[in-house]
């Protein structure tokens, strides 16, 4: 009987060879596939103007932010907007079921600044931007009853989608530099 340097059989000894090699290649196959080559994993990026972007599968979170008075006159117990767009590039509607940080009591949905608060429950149709950004009666989310003044300190939000949850790290930005009626654009990511 052959055995290898290890007094393994020959046959043993080639099938452990062969398991480790494909052991090591194993992880990149996804790299062959162009279908598997976009992460499922969240992932985020702030733009080029200051603002943060992110990513949970199919769903985009785009121009996430806060807009808040001057330090010295926030304080506890204020509510701030949250205002983002929101991308579904799938062929099924998504959900964006729910937000909430530690420096507030809660996020909150408006249909309106005029409209009572509901809790996030926001259904993105498939293929379609949502925009909740801030305007004349438009849509948004607000920050309820924040801890503390928040300043200009970006804070950690976290948001619950169907695709997955993403925590981003959300810039607090003076209202003075708030985007009116303005909506980004959703471009490629």
């Amino acid at each position: 009987m052959r055995t290898s340097p290890r007094n393994m059989p020959a046959k043993g000894w080639r099938a452990t060879l062969t398991f480790l090699v494909a052991a090591c290649l194993l992880p990149l196959l996804p790299a062959c596939n162009p279908g598997q080559r976009q992460s499922s994993l969240p992932q985020s990026t702030q733009n080029r103007e200051g603002l943060v972007d992110g990513q949970v599968g199919p769903m985009r979170l785009i121009h996430v932010h806060i807009l808040a008075p001057p330090m010295n006159e926030q304080k506890a117990g204020d509510d701030l907007g949250l205002y983002l767009t929101l991308v579904n590039d799938s062929d099924t509607p998504q959900k964006l079921d729910g937000v909430s940080t530690v420096h507030a009591e809660r996020v909150v949905y408006r249909a309106s600044p005029a409209a009572p608060q509901q809790a996030v429950k926001v259904t993105i149709p498939a293929r379609t931007t949502l925009s909740l950004q801030e305007g004349q009666n438009r849509p948004h989310l607000e920050v309820l009853d924040i801890h503390r003044p928040l300043g200009a300190t970006p804070i950690d939000v976290t948001f619950r989608l169907s695709t997955g949850t993403i925590t981003l790290r959300i810039p607090v930005l003076p209202l003075s530099r708030g985007a009116g009626s303005s909506t980004p654009t959703a471009g490629p990511s």
